[in-house]
């Protein structure tokens, strides 16, 4: 015990000695284990953390597909989820969810302010299916999901708090939700969400099997739960069949149609898993970098200490006892690192959690938590037995008599420690170029889709919400006279430039959808039909926000409820119904037997990602399809920021109990559309920063160290004649050497491993030929400008006094 404690104070006197050494040390070790520490807690909650179900590995997520309109994950229609839960028998339960929005509007204690909430009506299975039980009440019973008198709501932990105070006797109280009143039955717990994590409130989804228009419409997202020892190939071939008989038997809805299982799990984070891996990859290279920079740093300290190493053995200590005096200081450097390191890691899996709270889910569940300590700590502690054993070891099999002999002649090391070093560097360097040529390609691939055209100008635009199901507004005539108003008002107000409202903003996603076809031609099979999407706007909308008209006419206010119907059609639409023939006078018919005229074609606007496809789109005029739900997009001259108040108080001086939600900018919305890849971009390049010094570091140091230990050579070689420039040759080929080596590594293995990251691409090729010529040419000039410092210090050496001290 009494060796142990002196060989720690011995470390901790050495690491005192060499500040500089030490520092780079530990923050080398620090900036690896905490990336790593952080990544892998991100990593744990988001894709190997089981879901919060019971036993969640049999859970599906059931959805509807149209292979021949390359559509994989498409809502469900009611009259299907009736036929899948009565005719399966691989499926030990289903359960149906559907998104609605409501308006908050009363509270046991009457009228409070009114805020829209984020609901899901779902079938009274659903909970008993996921082994969720309420933490306040209960859930639902089976006579409380029926049509017509689903009175019912089950509150998130969050909406208990925030607005009901936390009331553990809320049950049995009354809400007013869209209008009518609900009994509150629980609360469930904290955190549960099944996909959208943001949900306030559950209500029954009370399905009526007579009601032939809701069987019909496609609205519903099942979760089904697979019977013990049943494969998903199983029950994907079973409700195929399945589907196959729906289709003999209901042609009208489902030609073309198939039922879509997928696991759960994948469900949730499929979107983000290969971005999560490629991060994951780039940080395990990461900590091998900082681990090799270490390395190469305790190889060239041991190698300097070879005469006080023997003076030690001179004076009686064992092989062992060196050993281990070695060992002591590497260690007390790798737990220092790792500590310092898990400090950065509390701070990195905050930092991720508020950058990746909208793109990554289950991001919220990211915890550095006791099991991620251990192994920061215990890889830290390895890696510093690991970096500490190599030198020790070495040489404690060396003779050192001759370091007794030469009175501290700084002569080589001999090839063995020069070529370790040297291998550490290329090492060094390769993994350096893998982490810059995939953050370059992710750079430039951000870059082109911040650039890339959404179909519409997002500058100087602020956008609200409202949702108007519920109170006096519920009345579509109502609805189309108080959107008016709204947009009179704030056409008056100081620097408008334009206002408009549509029912749904661009890249906000899909909603309402149908299949088209033009009337007068012969109708092609339902399943060759073009599904496309349907909007509702005013006459201001295409202008305000700068959808641009390609041909034809924009809405006016002549286009009234009792006028003639008429629609304006996307340019995918026009080339996909009309095939380079001329829509506009032609009619446009749904599935539904709906049809208007279409008067105008606008440009494509992008409806769920920058990179996502164009959808066939129908714009129909707002008194002609008076929605629940509007956004108001006001363009203005002021910042769109300083004027969120005056809208909302536009709004509330036409009606107080008119919920406003999402006041925000049009900018937002791109922005929050490119979350993920920003995200991806950000982190690969401070990864890519962080390897970038490294390398730097790593080439500085064993240059330095190579000039320094050949010092004796250099001296020779000047007083033979050799010139300052032959001296600068021979210190930057050897560096180049080390440099193009390590480069040529990168590059082999940077184009085998970005073929992983093609779908996380978007207007580069992950063989890139420009990304990949760039970071080598960055890399071997920072190669040649960190050798600068070691060379220029050879090239001032006095050969006599070089050659007086060896």
């Amino acid at each position: 015990m009494n060796y142990v404690a002196g060989d720690v104070r011995h470390g901790l006197r050495l690491i005192k000695q060499s500040p500089g050494f030490s520092a780079l040390a530990v923050a080398a070790l620090a900036l690896g284990m905490g990336a790593t520490t952080a990544i892998f807690s991100v990593v744990d909650a988001v894709l190997w953390k089981p879901l919060p179900f019971r036993d969640p590995g049999r859970l599906l997520a059931m959805w509807e597909k149209n292979p021949a309109q390359n559509k994989f994950r498409l809502f469900v229609a009611p009259a299907n989820f009736w036929e899948w839960r009565k005719q399966s028998q691989t499926l030990e339960g289903v359960a149906a969810i559907r998104d609605q929005r409501l308006n908050l509007t009363g509270g046991p204690n009457g009228r409070i302010d009114p805020e829209e909430l984020r609901a899901e009506r779902v079938s009274v299975d659903l909970f008993p299916l996921l082994g969720v039980q309420a933490v306040v009440g209960r859930t639902f019973r089976p006579e409380e999901d029926r049509p017509g008198g689903s009175n019912f709501a089950i509150l998130s932990h969050a909406l208990w708090e925030r607005r009901f105070g936390s009331d553990p006797g809320i049950a049995g109280k009354n809400i007013v939700l869209g209008g009518q009143s609900d009994t509150v039955v629980g609360v469930l717990p904290a955190g549960f969400s099944v996909l959208d994590p943001a949900v306030d409130v559950w209500l029954p989804l009370g399905l009526a099997p007579s009601d032939t228009r809701e069987a019909m419409s496609r609205t519903l997202m099942g979760i089904g739960r697979l019977k013990p020892g049943v494969a998903l190939e199983q029950a994907q071939a079973e409700l195929e069949t399945i589907g196959t008989r729906l289709e003999h038997d209901n042609p009208a809805l489902n030609a073309g149609w198939r039922p879509s299982l997928l696991w759960l799990r994948e469900e949730l984070v499929g979107k983000v898993e290969r971005a999560l891996l490629v991060l994951m990859a780039a940080v395990g290279f990461l900590l091998l970098m900082a681990c090799t920079n270490v390395a190469n740093l305790l190889l060239a300290r041991g190698a300097s200490r070879r005469r006080e190493i023997a003076v030690r053995a001179a004076m009686g200590a064992t092989r062992g006892r060196v050993i281990a005096q070695l060992l002591s200081e590497s260690l007390l450097l790798a737990l220092a690192g790792g500590l310092l390191g898990l400090a950065l890691a509390r701070v990195g899996v905050a930092a991720l959690a508020r950058l990746a709270a909208q793109s990554v889910p289950r991001m919220g569940e990211a915890r550095v938590d006791v099991r991620l300590f251990l192994f920061a700590l215990g890889a830290s502690m390895l890696c510093g037995i690991l970096f500490g054993i190599a030198p020790a070891l070495h040489l404690a099999r060396t003779d050192l008599n001759p370091a007794l002999r030469e009175g501290g002649r700084s002569g080589t090391t001999g090839r063995t420690g020069r070529r370790i070093r040297s291998v550490l560097v290329i090492a060094e360097v390769a993994l350096a170029v893998m982490i810059l040529i995939g953050a370059g390609l992710l750079i430039r691939s951000f870059v082109r889709l911040r650039s890339a055209d959404p179909g519409f100008q997002a500058e100087g635009v602020i956008t609200l919400r409202l949702p108007l199901a519920g109170g006096r507004n519920a009345q579509p005539e109502r609805r189309v006279a108080f959107i008016q108003q709204i947009e009179d008002r704030l056409a008056a107000l100081p620097g408008a430039r334009g206002v408009g409202a549509g029912s749904a903003l661009p890249l906000s996603g899909l909603g309402i959808g149908d299949m088209f076809a033009v009337a007068g031609r012969p109708l092609p099979p339902l399943n060759q039909r073009p599904i496309g999407l349907i909007r509702s706007v005013t006459a201001g909308y295409f202008r305000t926000i700068g959808i641009r008209l390609i041909e034809g006419r924009e809405f006016t206010a002549a286009d009234t409820a009792t006028s003639p119907p008429v629609t304006v059609i996307s340019q995918t639409a026009a080339r996909r119904l009309w095939q380079g023939g001329d829509p506009l006078g032609g009619r446009l018919i749904w599935r539904s037997g709906r049809s208007a005229e279409v008067v105008g074609v606008v440009a494509d606007v992008k409806a769920e990602r920058v990179d996502g496809e164009d959808w066939p789109t129908a714009y129909m005029v707002y008194p002609q399809a008076p929605l629940p739900t509007m956004t108001i997009v006001l363009r203005t001259a002021e910042p769109p920021s300083t004027l969120g108040s005056a809208v909302v108080r536009v709004v509330h001086e036409l009606d107080p109990e008119q919920p406003v939600a999402d006041v925000r900018d049009l900018e937002s919305v791109v922005t929050d559309a490119l979350a993920g890849s920003r995200f991806n971009a950000v982190l690969l390049s401070v990864f890519a920063a962080v390897a970038f010094v490294l390398a730097a570091v790593g080439i500085y140091g064993v240059m330095a160290y190579e000039v320094s230990e050949r010092s004796h050579e250099m001296g020779i070689r000047m007083a033979l004649g050799a010139q300052p420039g032959d001296v600068l040759r021979l210190v930057l080929v050897q560096a180049g050497r080390l440099t193009v080596t390590g480069i040529a590594l990168g590059l082999g293995g940077a184009f085998g491993l970005t073929r992983l990251m093609s779908t996380l691409l978007y207007g580069v090729k992950p063989a890139d030929a420009f990304t990949f010529a760039a970071i080598a040419l960055l890399l071997a000039v920072v190669a040649m400008v960190a050798s600068l410092a070691p060379s220029r210090r050879a090239m001032a050496l006095d050969p006599m006094a070089t050659l007086h001290r060896d």
